[in-house]
């Protein structure tokens, strides 16, 4: 099996989205939260964690050998993060069904809290080659 060719994610380059880990249905994105980022509260905006979410499961859903096309996310909120934070979005395989993958993902502050987690479900289908 080849290395996985990562390709561009222009809405998460513009969100400034970094993904470092990608491949054997596995993926971690990371972001520093900037003024950008906040809410009217000072805190994170649930939808840019949404997106650093939605970053790592759908890198680690597409690969070489298979393409995954999201159904379904579902994410809570545990805590709030601010200006300055770095967070960490890993996602992985939780189950692998015959034609779907169902996967988790967790979202991390640096002190390795989790402040969101989500479960992601995606049909697998073989990439066109």
């Amino acid at each position: 099996m080849s290395t996985p060719q990562q390709p561009v994610d222009r809405y998460a380059q513009f969100l400034g989205i970094e993904v470092t880990g990608h491949g054997g249905g596995r993926a971690v994105s990371t972001v520093t939260v900037t003024e950008d980022h906040l809410n009217p509260h000072d805190t994170t905006h649930g939808a840019f964690v949404f997106a650093l979410v939605g970053t790592a499961v759908a890198a680690a859903a597409n690969d070489d050998e298979h393409t995954g096309v999201a159904s379904a996310i579902h994410i809570d909120y545990l805590r709030p993060t601010r200006l300055g934070d770095a967070l960490r979005a890993e996602a992985s395989v939780g189950e692998r069904l015959p034609k779907e993958d169902i996967f988790v993902i967790r979202v991390t502050d640096p002190e390795e809290q989790v402040i969101a987690r989500a479960t992601a479900r995606f049909t697998r289908r073989v990439r066109a080659r």
